[in-house]
């Protein structure tokens, strides 16, 4: 029996986090018009690429970014092996939409099993089905998150519940109402689990009374937000941005130092 070089193994197995060059990948959430495709652009035009279902991004014409489109499940794949195996200029990818994919996956499962079923009803939804559609969502974020040199910005709308619905979430239990990503529970805590940033953008008028975006990245009893980093953070970004938030998150400052003489 061949004996196993295991220091060659570890050699090939082990790394340090200074030394991994793997792009980050964001969650960002919002109500409509608050400008989650602005962020999402905002690692730059030609080098991002938006995965679009149900042709959300039509209208865009002005900004005119890649789109790629789904219109079934089945292209997820073509779209994730592209990313990981062509040769590709993009360094960020934006899925568009989780709430979307989510529909996208169920819909997938209850046509398997119409066509497997006599007996069901086509277009009635089954309570597993919605487990089924939830294992195929978190496959589908694991595949992106394995993408070495893209980052990922994942956006969806936002849902409010009342604290008094006390199976949705613990913390709103000492919060009147709490604002969370649009997706099934499921999907959601798994997505928070695999990003490096959970953010929430909005609006506010600033000193001057002119709009600001601004990103809650904070952690907070009223938002689902949060984030992964060795420095502390201030609880939001003003105007933020895709480079930005990275460079925050990996140095503890938004503006790049300058360059010395």
């Amino acid at each position: 029996m061949a004996s196993i070089d295991y220091a060659a193994l570890a050699a090939k197995h082990i790394t340090r986090p200074a030394e991994t060059k793997r792009m980050p990948n964001f969650l960002i959430y919002a109500r409509n018009k608050k400008g989650k495709t602005t962020f999402s652009l905002s690692g730059g035009i030609d080098k991002t690429l938006i995965l679009d279902p149900e042709d959300g991004t039509d209208e865009m014409k002005a900004k005119n970014p890649h789109v790629w489109k789904v219109s079934r499940w089945e292209d997820l794949d073509d779209y994730c092996n592209y990313l990981r195996y062509g040769d590709h200029p993009y360094t960020w990818t934006s899925v568009d939409g989780l709430t979307r994919f989510s529909n996208l996956a169920l819909k997938y499962v209850m046509r398997l099993q119409e066509e497997k079923s006599l007996d069901r009803i086509p277009g009635m939804v089954q309570l597993k089905d919605y487990g089924k559609a939830g294992e195929l969502m978190k496959d589908f974020l694991t595949r992106l998150h394995a993408i070495p040199n893209v980052g990922v910005i994942f956006t969806a709308q936002e849902r409010m519940f009342e604290a008094s619905d006390s199976e949705e979430d613990e913390d709103a239990e000492t919060a009147d109402a709490m604002f969370v990503p649009d997706l099934p529970k499921g999907v959601r805590g798994y997505a928070n689990s695999i990003v490096d940033v959970i953010g929430r953008l909005y609006v506010v008028k600033n000193d001057e009374g002119k709009p600001e975006r601004r990103l809650w990245i904070g952690e907070s009893l009223k938002y689902d937000t949060g984030y992964r980093s060795d420095f502390v953070l201030p609880d939001y970004m003003r105007n933020p941005t895709a480079p930005k938030l990275t460079r925050l998150i990996r140095t503890g400052k938004e503006s790049a130092s300058p360059a010395k003489a």
